[in-house]
């Protein structure tokens, strides 16, 4: 007779599973959290994984015990350090001082008419077409168009932004992820250069010469700047093409949101916490530390499952369902604690900006074809969102 016991055998979250489909970590995640929420992995020399969003907030601001400088990548995929992200204080202030003028509420309000005018550009280019792949033709060049007008790069330099972000996202769990940021770093490094020699009114040329207090090196702001655009564009990207999908299934949404536009802010934040861009980021003990029961050694990995925590139902009433007028809504999709996503603000500004523009000129548009979810294996091991989304109208 076969045993009819419940397994006790605990889950296993490993970033680099190919079988994790967006479902699949989603079940995985519910696995943790009712089963072992503080969960033990082998793989690449070994983690912790943090489901509970109790936990996960608490260790992202407790950045004394848990340690940013290990890296934001399991394995590691460059030798260097990506600033600010891996650096804790006092080094982590300085560099988020240099990207301020970026990153700012301030700076994002001032960018938005830019970003109108972006948004207006691209649905020109298909609204009387009747049909759009909205992955392509508008969620990612949205925020390459902005993060590039912010540096005050050409068509060609944003092309080639995107070609390196799309190798990185591909092999950035393999030995290639190196070579990538190598040549990448290269690359700003020669802007750098050119900026100190025929300054212009840009967000470089200010970095340049603000790091003269600082005095971070070429390699330093070069690390900075392939993090900062990567991550700046890629999850911006992610956000808008998960929002996007979810009101083409949904035209009561839709509807409802062109009767009351002021729930589109509300409804954004309830999709980056229900379709969380990046899933995970890790941490490193600095201490020995017990967690839900867990000791913990220093030296040792953490991995904070954001999308995880994101969808406890401990903190979230009916966490497995989109509630568009959620408030409060206290989602990690940013972070927590002093690495919050610097480019918050922006982020969200321009997701409200697409989404009240393709509400307003392409109403009742709908899926129209097959919607291709990104690889499991993209982005390292973290990136979960839509990579194709045809629609019609």
């Amino acid at each position: 007779m076969p045993d009819s016991r419940p397994s006790t055998t605990i889950p296993e979250f490993d970033p680099h599973d190919p079988g994790l489909s967006p479902d699949r970590a989603y079940e995985v995640y519910g696995e943790l959290r009712e089963r072992c929420p503080v969960a033990h992995g082998e793989r690449h020399g070994g983690y912790w994984a943090v489901s509970r969003y109790e936990d996960v907030r608490a260790v992202a601001l407790d950045h004394g015990t848990y340690s940013s400088t290990g890296g934001v990548y399991v394995p590691a995929v460059s030798d260097s350090r990506f600033p600010p992200i891996d650096h804790d204080p006092p080094e982590h202030a300085g560099f988020r001082a240099l990207i301020a003028p970026l990153t700012s509420g301030a700076a994002a309000k001032a960018m938005e008419p830019k970003i109108q005018a972006t948004v207006d550009r691209l649905v020109d280019a298909f609204v009387d077409r009747g049909r759009a792949e909205l992955v392509a033709e508008l969620s990612t060049p949205v925020p390459l168009d902005v993060i590039t007008q912010l540096y005050d790069l050409g068509p060609e330099q944003a092309a080639d932004i995107r070609t390196y972000s799309e190798e990185f996202l591909e092999h950035a769990g393999g030995p290639r992820g190196r070579e990538i940021i190598d040549r990448v770093c290269k690359y700003w490094i020669s802007l750098f250069e050119a900026r100190r020699t025929e300054p212009r009114d840009d967000f470089l040329t200010g970095l340049v010469q603000a790091n003269q207090e600082l005095g971070a090196t070429d390699d330093e702001l070069a690390n900075m700047m392939f993090i900062l655009t990567y991550a700046g564009h890629d999850s911006t990207a992610l956000g808008l093409s998960n929002t996007l999908l979810y009101l083409a299934e949904h035209p009561d949404v839709q509807q409802r949101l062109v009767d009351e536009p002021k729930l589109v802010p509300s409804m954004i934040d309830e999709i980056l916490r229900f379709e969380t861009p990046l899933h995970w980021f890790p941490r490193q003990l600095t201490t020995d530390a017990c967690l839900a029961g867990q000791q913990m050694k220093a030296g040792e990995r953490v991995l904070l499952l954001f999308a995880s925590a994101n969808r406890d139902p401990e903190a979230f009433d009916r966490a497995d369902e989109v509630v568009i007028d959620r408030r409060p809504n206290r989602h990690l999709a940013f972070g927590a604690g002093i690495h919050t996503c610097p480019g918050m603000a922006l982020a969200k500004l321009e997701i409200k900006v697409a989404v009240e523009t393709v509400l307003r000129r392409i109403p009742g548009f709908r899926v129209d074809g097959e919607v291709e979810r990104t690889d499991p294996l993209e982005g390292g091991g973290r990136h979960l969102g839509v990579r194709r989304l045809p629609v019609t109208w």
